[in-house]
């Protein structure tokens, strides 16, 4: 866990369950407990939690998929993951400056949030993002916008 996190900290930090039949993550819970190291071989680290499980939904030997959201992005950018490119150096996006014009963007890229990608750097939140028409979309032409706001996803949502 992040240094400075006390174990009455670690029990404060939110775990979400979901069972693979079911969409997001409907079960809550928190941290019980951390490893105090890492395992060098895996770069894992074992932490435990607890999710109340009144209804008995989870059941032993079920797959779930969980998930510990530490570190909570607020105003964070977001772009649909298919709008990112990537080349030799990097992770970019295309843009459309004042004038029209196609600009090519290097951005460092973070998670994924259903199907929205988080933006770390690179990008401004005035800046528009090129989300369709990507092959006819080339660095330096001038292009005729058509502006549309992006909605997260129902999958996104309910994550």
């Amino acid at each position: 866990m992040r240094r400075g996190l006390t174990a009455d900290d670690l029990r404060q930090v939110p775990i979400e369950v979901g069972l693979q039949t079911e969409t997001g993550y409907p079960h809550k819970g928190k941290l019980d407990y951390a490893a105090p190291t890492i395992n060098q071989s895996t770069g894992t680290l074992a932490v435990r939690g607890v999710v109340p499980n009144a209804d008995r939904v989870l059941l032993p030997g079920y797959y779930v998929r969980v998930r510990v959201p530490i570190d909570l992005q607020e105003g964070a950018l977001l772009v649909p993951d298919v709008a990112l490119g990537s080349d030799q150096a990097g992770r970019y996006v295309l843009v459309v400056n004042g004038e029209n014009i196609v600009e090519q963007r290097k951005v460092q890229a973070g998670p994924l949030e259903g199907d929205l990608r988080v933006i770390e750097s690179g990008l401004k939140p005035e800046d528009r993002v090129v989300i369709a028409g990507l092959l006819r979309a080339i660095p330096g032409q001038k292009v005729d916008p058509q502006l549309q706001k992006i909605e997260p996803s129902r999958k996104a949502a309910a994550n």
